[in-house]
């Protein structure tokens, strides 16, 4: 693998690459807040934890991008912290992932409606990507140039990971809220008050 002598001198080229990325992850970050705003009323107390198990690993992989985006633009940052920096992220990645699975497994028991596409996109691609990004900051610890070729690689496919995650979150509330709308709740019945008390 060739070796790289001055990561502020080799990054110049990939300076625009990650400007794009954390400006598109900042956005959707954004919007993510509004979306779950808007979708807020979906989620009950029952729900809360399957929700955010659907939830969190996108806005995590959009606020990853955003900070490794930070991290790459810093000046004074050599290779050796970047890399044990990555090989952090990574590591918290994967046990965050853990959690992530454990509530894919009970929700998956209790309805029975997680598809392989959902295990795949939430599950087995972070994962993958986040191996990689541990590869990648042990990479950047030994100096290879291959290791800017795999962080760009983590962070677009982190990036449209994110993006599908986002639009399934957008296509669940729109369709929830239209159920919702098809059949609205039962109106309590009308609480009646007692007559009052004549014998007295």
């Amino acid at each position: 693998m060739t070796p790289f002598d001055s990561l502020p001198a080799t990054l110049q080229g990939w300076q625009n690459f990650y400007l794009l990325a954390g400006t598109a992850a900042a956005t959707l970050t954004g919007l993510m807040f509004v979306a779950v705003t808007f979708g807020s009323s979906l989620v009950t107390k029952e729900t809360a934890q399957s929700a955010r198990a659907f939830l969190d690993p996108t806005y995590a992989h959009f606020v990853q991008v955003l900070l490794t985006a930070c991290l790459l633009t810093i000046p004074t940052l050599g290779p050796t912290l970047l890399g044990w920096l990555l090989v952090g992220i990574g590591t918290l990645r994967l046990i965050r992932l853990y959690w992530v699975f454990g509530h894919f497994m009970a929700a998956h028991r209790r309805q029975g409606d997680i598809e392989l596409s959902d295990w795949m996109m939430s599950i087995v691609l972070p994962a993958l990507c986040h191996l990689l990004l541990m590869t990648t900051g042990a990479g950047f610890i030994l100096r290879h140039a291959a290791a800017f070729s795999g962080l760009a690689l983590v962070t677009v496919a982190l990036l449209f990971i994110g993006i599908q995650g986002a639009w399934e979150l957008l296509v669940w509330m729109a369709l929830a809220v239209s159920e919702r709308r098809r059949d609205p709740p039962t109106p309590a019945p009308p609480v009646t008050r007692a007559p009052p008390d004549r014998t007295e």
